[in-house]
């Protein structure tokens, strides 16, 4: 689990994403920023797909030309998991109650939903085609921890109840795999990748309150980075929460869009009854 002014023809730079540093790109060399996004965003819904297809069943899965995710009720309203995800570039869907409780996008509204400024996230990208990044630390022994503790930390991690867990338990897709640090025999830093054609998405990332600040994620991730590299995929990416941003500019990510979540209004609480908002509106 880990916001939206937007780049790439998506919206307008402002608000909330100048908080976020996203802006224009940033003329490196390498992969382009709308590739970068197009496929960040691709592998958060597909992450959301893996955990609904597994987690619940086949009929949990939702793929559309404007939509792609899960729909997973016994969460809550959890827009991490219960959640779907607009392709970078396309419009979001009209208004469509029978959609999960969060439809995240990088346009600026969606018809019937209200917009969450607290979840937006910025999705991150980075070129593995070009010098190792100065921010990587060495490569170090890691291990796989069960997918099962890999959700019940993240649970842990973000102070919700245990749903990550159960469901993360029962993936069982050879696209998914999980890395980790042990400490003391047990495991302390986890994340998640998933590989979507030449792309490593990062996801999941997590560390136990008792180890943080140690620099443990980078040196997990640098780990899987480098592999990745030496695997001949071309790009990295993930989408970042405020404690994990400054980690992965330190590594060389940039933020390449934001995206943000709009979720089912509540009783009492009108949704946006406009049009959504498409590319370059």
């Amino acid at each position: 689990m880990e916001g939206t002014a937007e780049v790439g023809g998506v919206g307008r730079v402002g608000g909330v994403g100048k908080a976020w540093g996203v802006g224009k790109a940033w003329g490196v060399e390498g992969t382009e920023d709308d590739e970068l996004a197009r496929r960040s965003v691709a592998s958060f819904g597909e992450v959301l797909t893996v955990v609904g297809r597994w987690g619940v069943g086949p009929g949990a899965v939702i793929r559309r030309p404007d939509a792609v995710g899960a729909h997973i009720p016994d969460v809550g309203a959890n827009p991490w998991f219960d959640a779907v995800v607009v392709p970078f570039g396309a419009p979001p869907p009209g208004r469509d109650d029978a959609l999960p409780y969060c439809i995240w996008t990088a346009a600026e509204r969606v018809a019937g939903r209200t917009e969450d400024p607290s979840i937006a996230m910025p999705c991150m990208g980075l070129d593995l085609t070009g010098p190792r990044p100065a921010g990587w630390s060495g490569p170090i022994t890691v291990d796989v921890p069960p997918l099962a503790e890999v959700g019940d930390m993240n649970d842990r991690a973000y102070g919700v109840d245990t749903v990550f867990g159960p469901l993360a338990a029962r993936i069982a897709d050879d696209r998914v795999a999980t890395v980790g640090i042990r400490s003391d025999g047990r495991f302390v830093c986890v994340a998640v990748t998933l590989t979507l054609g030449d792309d490593l998405g990062i996801h999941y990332v997590a560390t136990e309150s008792t180890h943080r600040r140690r620099g443990l994620a980078t040196a997990l991730l640098s780990t899987v980075l480098d592999r990745a590299a030496a695997d001949g995929l071309h790009t990295a990416t993930l989408q970042a929460s405020p404690d994990g941003r400054p980690v992965y500019l330190r590594m060389g990510f940039r933020p390449v869009t934001l995206l943000r979540g709009f979720v089912r209004p509540t009783a009492g609480q009108a949704g946006d009854d406009r049009t959504g908002v498409g590319p370059g509106d």
